[in-house]
């Protein structure tokens, strides 16, 4: 019988930060792909930025607006609301039906002139507008302030565009864990054959991250979450993680079988929340992380019926 980690063991292995060379250097090569492109804005405007040049530099260039939201540290989103709010107010033609996204206003830069103009007028100097003033609370419209803010030697333009990437970074560690989990069932692929599927499954109703060896008939379930900083939806999780392993509990007192639930769950933001990380460890019939992922095979190899396997193991 394989032993299940203690809350002890968990906490004592947990690993705080993930550290990965190559998502590192993914990072720092899209900041090197911002600060060439910004670099380029600086050289066409030494001598002063006008309303025309930085109009040509979003038509031109596919990261230029991602450059200048990142330059005045005005989230996507919040200027996704901006545009909505120059839509609804008539500033740039055409009914408003539905709000559009960020590769939707790049599309119309590139088409309409007269919107380009309007939104480089925007960035530029839309803090001094007075219309403006009067919809935009006063925390949005000062960052609307390029010609000021674009000034900025570049070491902090570089620590700036970084720092707006962590929703990136945060997103991308997440799918390099699974990634690190999805090794261990393919070499389980590899070498006996047994599958492995993602998706919604009917037993637990809600979204597997690996099913082993299907959605219909999962003998082994994984659900994960690595966490470096806390969020509001950690709780979240931790109910629905409860709640998929109740299903699978009630589903094995029924028919008599022996599914197993697998907590994978990691990273210093659930050491931050030490009550839900304990109900996590409680509430699964496995608890991996990092440090144990290799007993994941194990697990696999003992519950999966052997009418899954292709190859017998030797």
């Amino acid at each position: 019988m394989i032993p299940k980690l203690s809350f002890q063991q968990a906490w004592q292995t947990t690993t705080v930060f993930l550290v990965d060379e190559s998502l590192e250097e993914e990072i720092d090569a899209q900041v090197a792909a911002l600060l060439a492109v910004g670099n380029w804005l600086d050289a066409q405007s030494s001598l002063g930025l006008s309303v025309e040049t930085l109009q040509s530099f979003l038509v031109q260039n596919q990261l230029g607006l991602d450059v200048v939201l990142k330059d005045i540290e005005l989230s996507e989103e919040k200027f996704l609301r901006i545009v909505t709010l120059l839509r609804r107010i008539g500033w740039v033609e055409g009914e408003f039906d539905v709000e559009w996204g960020i590769d939707r206003i790049k599309t119309q830069l590139r088409r309409d002139a007269q919107f380009a103009q309007i939104i480089a007028r925007l960035l530029l100097s839309g803090k001094h507008d007075v219309t403006l003033q009067a919809y935009i609370p006063r925390y949005y419209l000062e960052m609307l302030n390029y010609s000021e803010i674009c000034t900025s030697s570049a070491i902090a333009r570089q620590v700036r565009y970084k720092k707006s990437l962590i929703g990136t970074y945060a997103g991308l560690k997440g799918y390099r864990i699974e990634a690190r989990i999805e090794e261990v069932l393919k070499g389980v692929t590899l070498r006996y054959g047994i599958p492995y599927q993602k998706g919604k499954s009917r037993m637990v109703d809600t979204n597997i991250d690996f099913a082993i060896p299907s959605l219909d008939d999962p003998w082994v379930i994984v659900m994960s979450s690595f966490q470096e900083t806390t969020s509001s939806g950690q709780s979240t999780k931790a109910r629905d993680m409860l709640a998929a392993y109740e299903r699978v509990e009630r589903s094995n007192s029924r028919y008599g079988e022996k599914r197993v639930f697998i907590n994978f769950v990691d990273g210093g933001g659930w050491l931050a929340r030490k009550r839900d990380f304990q109900r996590l460890v409680e509430h699964c019939h496995y608890f991996i992380n990092l440090h144990n992922l290799e007993v994941l095979e194990d697990i696999v190899l003992q519950y999966v019926p052997k009418r899954y396997w292709f190859k017998e193991k030797l």
